[in-house]
């Protein structure tokens, strides 16, 4: 997705994105995405083409990504749209919608299943077996958190080498949430078995990477389907739990730890 958009940058001087010569009138959202698939490196589907408030300008959506396009597919705008009134990123607030996916859609079957208290909240979590930010998740937060079940998948980044490796063997082992936890937590050493089907890690890894669109690690999802990427803090993601469950008015959001890219 970056590589992409540093494509889209690079290009922001941007030719016609279609052939019909100059003048200002508009082109139509599906011409503008074909256009846009053709022209730019690397972009192989255009999600969304939108109107905005303001004339002249529709939003393109990549995914979870946002940008602008004049409404003749001759200029492409990088970044933030505020609403002076409100003083709020309609651009932000964009993606925050974006940043939702279908709970009940997740395989948590092939997920690492941890309970604490009575288990009643839920999250899931997308995490890499060798990042760092996600072993200190798993000591720091988890044991923190509040009557919640905890759905951890594998979902080894290529930035660690041996992650995918160790991904298997914990998949492999007899008692996954077992070693999960003690290697997570403890770095007890692994089992070497690696020979089980795995294909159920496969199709983690195609769950996380087409619909959750993880781009780091840890990457948690909560149960009404917002995305919440890096490490957030216990008293953080306690808070957000007990506002799902209306225990708790909405919180302002604070920044979380880097996640691993």
């Amino acid at each position: 997705m970056k590589k992409i958009l540093v494509g889209l940058m690079l290009i922001a001087g941007l030719a016609a994105c279609n052939n019909n010569g100059g003048g200002s009138n508009s082109v139509s959202p599906d011409k503008i995405k074909a256009d846009l698939v053709k022209q730019v490196p690397g972009l192989t589907q255009v999600d969304q083409v939108n109107p905005t408030k303001i004339s002249g300008l529709y939003e393109v959506v990549v995914g979870r990504k946002i940008f602008y396009v004049s409404t003749d597919g001759k200029f492409a705008v990088f970044g933030n749209i505020v609403d002076l009134a409100t003083k709020q990123s309609v651009t932000e607030q964009r993606m925050q919608d974006l940043a939702k996916v279908d709970f009940s859609k997740l395989p948590l079957d092939l997920a690492i299943k941890q309970v604490n208290g009575d288990g009643s909240r839920k999250i899931a979590v997308f995490t890499d077996p060798d990042c760092p930010y996600c072993k200190m998740f798993e000591k720091q937060v988890v044991p923190q958190l509040q009557n919640v079940t905890v759905y951890s998948f594998l979902f080894p980044l290529p930035i660690h080498p041996n992650a995918a490796t160790h991904a298997k063997q914990i998949w492999c082992s007899k008692d996954r949430a077992a070693t999960w936890a003690a290697w997570m937590q403890k770095d007890t050493a692994l089992p070497t078995n690696t020979s089980c089907d795995t294909s159920g890690l496969d199709k983690v890894m195609k769950v996380g990477t087409e619909v959750v669109q993880v781009d780091g690690t840890p990457t948690i999802v909560l149960s009404t389907g917002q995305i919440l990427p890096g490490m957030v803090p216990a008293d953080q993601l306690n808070a957000k739990l007990d506002e799902i469950s209306g225990k708790a008015p909405a919180a302002a959001s604070a920044p979380s730890a880097s996640a691993a890219k």
